[in-house]
């Protein structure tokens, strides 16, 4: 697909009767970058994410989850609707339920709030749902929310996903490497982004690349500002903001300890001191 931003969906058609839940949406989305048109506030309605390719992350109550193929994503009513790609793009099918039982629905199933694994995505079910959306009558609207129970359960019952080692190792120093000039991001976080216990990815990190880390976050803010301070057009202050250190002072300690040089805005001949890993 070339455009940056690939939408299909469909509403449901406006009914003057009140069901207590019913399908009100449906669709299949590709982003190459963040729409925030696509994120709600508070919504009133229940809604279901499946992932077919790519990356992204979703938010909710203040963490962020890396959402990848396979997973399923669950917001339930009310809840602030905030997610974007995590890099190159993000490819998911999407439903929503609207009523005063669709929160039972989903309940119904034990699909949680949140990150789920669902698996491989039925795409027919979803296909059904867009080409019957607009039908009108009560019979249709039943046996086209029969199909979103059944997504449902297709979710559900995906079980857990079989990680690989070397795959959340290596999205551990994608996620850092990305986001290094966040000076919240520490391994806590990471291992949140990662829904992973943070002792065994610690463990395992450093078994693998022979260093933590702790101090492959720091290696990567340590050369991006020692790049910047060689360029010499920007203010500390500046320079700290994009490695990701919290204040220019900070930023002058660290330089100070790693290479024995003052931090000066001009300087073009500091030591490019870098930590190798073993198997990079």
């Amino acid at each position: 697909m070339t455009r940056s931003i690939f939408r299909d969906c469909e509403f449901a058609l406006q009914s003057q009767q009140n069901p207590t839940a019913f399908i009100r949406s449906v669709g299949h989305f590709r982003l190459n970058a963040p729409d925030p048109t696509s994120w709600w506030k508070g919504a009133d309605f229940c809604e279901l994410f499946w992932c077919l390719d790519g990356r992204g992350y979703f938010e909710l109550d203040g963490q962020r989850y890396l959402f990848r193929p396979g997973d399923v994503w669950y917001y339930p009513r009310g809840s602030y609707h905030c997610f974007y790609p995590a890099e190159g793009f993000l490819h998911y099918r999407w439903f929503t339920i609207q009523g005063s039982s669709a929160q039972s629905l989903f309940e119904s199933v034990n699909l949680p709030r949140g990150l789920s694994y669902g698996g491989d995505c039925p795409e027919n079910l979803f296909a059904e749902l867009e080409l019957g959306i607009r039908h009108s009558t009560k019979l249709q609207r039943m046996q086209l929310l029969a199909k979103g129970f059944e997504i449902l359960c297709c979710a559900a019952s995906g079980g857990k996903r079989k990680r690989q080692q070397l795959d959340y190792l290596e999205e551990a120093r994608l996620v850092m490497e990305k986001n290094f000039s966040n000076p919240d991001l520490n391994i806590l976080q990471l291992a949140n982004i990662l829904h992973i216990h943070r002792v065994q990815l610690s463990r395992e990190f450093k078994a693998q690349f022979g260093v933590t880390i702790s101090e492959y976050l720091r290696n990567l803010r340590m050369q991006k500002s020692l790049e910047l301070l060689r360029v010499g057009n920007m203010t500390l202050e500046a320079i700290a903001a994009a490695s990701g250190y919290s204040s220019a002072d900070y930023l002058g300690k660290v330089i100070k300890n790693a290479t024995g040089e003052h931090a000066r805005i001009h300087r073009c001949n500091l030591p490019d001191k870098k930590i190798l890993l073993k198997n990079q």
